[in-house]
């Protein structure tokens, strides 16, 4: 069963209490420009749904292939298949921490043929980082989210302590010698190490790698001491013994690693964040098709079978509305730029 968006907002602002216009004249079949007259053969707002999608629809993953937006991606364009009758590409579009794919989007033709998966951080956390995007929220319609993905805070299995409290009095004892891997400098990992850093009171020095695999691959080789890692990653590395989870940084303990306490019971409640997956569309694409891709992607993310397949990877379906998923980005924005401010993260 999916959790209503709103429970995720939530959840983000206890974690903070603490991501074009094309320029392609108009296709046959598109509406009449305001203050025009429709021009003969112009198809009706009621029909444009009707008529979409024409040809197979492309979602643009911003990341690289095999991490747990590539895996969301594909298993939404999966049941979007089935549900549309039409083929979806997933186009992995990676680099500059989701830019290039999310320009890409902005600047594709407003028809509902390009779509993006959006991390959170495409719009919350990127345009703080960066006051060259060729980007911005407003260039893009929000059309729905698709799912929460939870994060563990791990060690490598051989680190000098057993348990949350034993971490905090090794790393108070040694001030910036526990090195903490991230997923490279300004991405929404490096946050939440900050964002656990600064719960728990202690000096971690932030190594940033570029992406999830090096630096996972480092922390099982013992490179490095700690990381903040999304369950889709942690779990198969915690199940066989590669590293341990001291906390999840969730509301509640995840089902997946249901023997691992969350960072709220050990008496740490700002220590609590999580990333999410949403769709957008370019702003400007029709409103009749915006609906229809709507509504097949809330009756794909309420569905138990879409609920099951999210589960089983450690994340979570959620459902909601456009208003919804707009007023979620505004607000994670607003607090994650405070964060970053706080501790003056800069990008690469």
């Amino acid at each position: 069963m999916a959790t209503p968006v709103q429970s995720f907002a939530c959840a983000a602002l206890l974690a903070l209490g603490a991501a074009l216009a094309s320029g392609a004249p108009a296709q046959p079949g598109t509406t009449a420009q305001p203050g025009m007259a429709a021009q003969p053969g112009a198809t009706a707002p009621s029909d444009q749904a009707s008529h979409w999608p024409g040809r197979p629809v492309t979602l643009v993953v911003p990341y690289p292939p095999g991490g747990t937006s590539d895996i969301v991606g594909r298993q939404l364009a999966d049941r979007l298949r089935e549900e549309l009758g039409q083929t979806i590409v997933v186009e992995n579009k990676a680099g500059a921490a989701t830019a290039i794919g999310a320009t890409a989007v902005a600047h594709a033709a407003k028809d509902g043929h390009t779509l993006l998966l959006s991390a959170g951080s495409t719009f919350t956390v990127i345009p703080h980082l960066n006051d060259k995007l060729q980007y911005k929220l407003d260039d893009f319609a929000p059309v729905a989210p698709v799912c929460t993905a939870p994060f563990a805070f791990v060690v490598r299995k051989d680190f000098p302590a057993r348990d949350l409290r034993e971490f905090v009095a090794y790393a108070k004892a040694h001030p910036g010698k526990v090195n903490n891997a991230t997923n490279g400098q300004g991405s929404l990992v490096h946050l939440l190490g900050e964002l656990v850093a600064t719960g728990l009171g202690v000096q971690l020095t932030q190594v940033h790698y570029k992406g999830a695999m090096p630096a996972s691959m480092d922390l099982i080789g013992g490179i490095v001491d700690s990381n903040t890692e999304a369950l889709t990653n942690a779990v198969p590395n915690i199940n066989a013994g590669q590293y341990r989870a001291l906390a999840v940084l969730s509301a509640e303990r995840e089902p997946l690693l249901p023997q691992v306490p969350t960072f709220k019971e050990l008496g740490y409640p700002q220590i609590v964040g999580e990333t999410w997956y949403a769709v957008f569309a370019p702003a400007g694409t029709p409103k009749p098709v915006l609906d229809k891709l709507g509504a097949a992607i809330r009756k794909i993310t309420g569905s138990a079978r879409f609920g099951a397949a999210m589960r089983k990877v450690g994340n979570q379906a959620q459902t909601g509305t456009p208003e919804q998923l707009r007023e979620l980005t505004l607000q994670q924005s607003r607090r994650w730029e405070g964060l970053i401010r706080q501790h003056g993260i800069k990008a690469e």
